[in-house]
């Protein structure tokens, strides 16, 4: 299995830069950008996390395309974005952004991209009526110009830039867990990477993207997984921590109702809440949240971020490897939950894990299919 890291594409460059230098030392295969303009925290509740005594705001966020622009050159590691939108930008802007940063980026670069979060469009003023219809639009011309350099259908539209490019053209992974978005991963995605999910519903998925794929006559896309994670001594340790500094356990936020239901609470952005594409954490009430955060299951956070040490985690992973995973992307939290002086040991972990993740492959079968798709 291969490894990506997400970068933390906060504060400034250097830090970026600091991080991709320790995503190189832990044998990292990619390194990508998350495409935020809020943070997962609200404000008022950063103080009493570990990292807010090294990072004075949670929105500190920076453009992921300018940030792949300035570390492109840096690095023989693809770099990719995961994930944009196509609300705020248009499938010829994607398509002309990815081949620009294909060109700069000495690995390459692959657009990362979905139908939104609701955090990044509506407090900004953007519209979040039809996303799934905007993604639909913009990956019909992404793919179009990408493949043969002018728009779908009649349109005069074109690029010049051409794929001759010693890289080719940039890949295009598509974010995508329900059933419509998962048959446009398979219809015009590269790689597949859908957000934290459990292993038997990871199979499922990756079936409907995979019957896309046939349908639309395409090879099945790279499959992958973006996974949070919190390394530590142990998961038993990692748990304590957060019963100590209960304000992480918010990271459930991102767990959509019906999970919340399943450990007898109600998610506290209302019923039929469905996680990360519907939760603004700056919109919800601080004194209701820092009254909850206590009284949430660390099982519950666990359905977003997988805690423990290298073993732990890549114990975690096996089974979406036996379901098809090639790739997973962590979008490590681990120095946002300690203390600056623990921060180090924790991290220790995460170097431990390519080797472990390295002998894992897809099973048997799923190899197989991968094989007679490309054939």
């Amino acid at each position: 299995m291969k490894l990506g890291i997400m970068l933390p594409t906060v504060h400034s460059v250097e830090i970026n830069v600091g991080a991709l230098r320790g995503g190189e030392a832990a044998g990292a295969d990619s390194v990508w950008f998350m495409d935020h303009l809020l943070g997962v925290v609200h404000p008022e509740l950063w103080p009493e996390w570990p990292a807010a005594q090294m990072l004075a705001d949670p929105d500190m966020h920076l453009d992921p395309f300018c940030l792949a622009a300035a570390l492109g050159g840096l690095t023989e590691l693809p770099m990719g974005v995961c994930v944009t939108d196509a609300t705020r930008r248009r499938g010829a802007d994607h398509a002309r952004t990815s081949l620009t940063l294909n060109d700069a980026c000495k690995g390459g670069f692959v657009l990362g991209i979905g139908s939104g979060e609701a955090e990044s469009l509506v407090p900004f003023g953007y519209p979040n009526k039809r996303p799934v219809g905007n993604l639909e639009e913009a990956l019909v011309e992404i793919r179009s110009l990408l493949d043969t350099g002018r728009m779908p259908g009649d349109s005069p539209g074109r690029t010049g830039l051409a794929p001759d490019n010693p890289r080719g053209i940039p890949e295009v992974w598509v974010a995508a867990q329900r059933p419509r978005m998962l048959e446009l991963a398979g219809t015009h995605g590269d790689g597949w990477i859908p957000g934290p999910c459990r292993p038997d519903e990871y199979a499922e998925m990756f079936a409907a993207v995979k019957l896309g794929a046939d349908r639309a006559g395409r090879a099945n896309p790279t499959a992958s997984l973006l996974e949070a994670t919190i390394f530590g001594e142990s998961r038993d340790k990692v748990a304590a921590l957060l019963d100590e500094v209960p304000v992480i356990k918010l990271l459930a936020l991102f767990s959509p109702d019906v999970v919340w239901r399943q450990y007898g609470l109600e998610h506290p952005a209302g019923p039929g809440t469905r996680g990360a594409v519907d939760v603004i954490p700056h919109a919800l009430d601080p004194a209701t949240l820092r009254e909850l955060a206590p009284r949430i299951p660390v099982e519950l956070v666990e359905e977003f971020v997988m805690l423990g040490n290298a073993e732990e985690i890549a114990a975690r992973l096996e089974p979406y490897a036996e379901a098809g995973l090639e790739h997973v992307v962590l979008a490590d939290l681990t120095a946002t939950t300690y203390a600056p002086e623990d921060v180090a040991a924790a991290l220790g972990e995460l170097f431990k894990l390519k080797p472990l993740l390295e002998p894992m492959r897809p099973d048997e079968r799923s190899a197989r299919r991968l094989s007679a798709a490309t054939s």
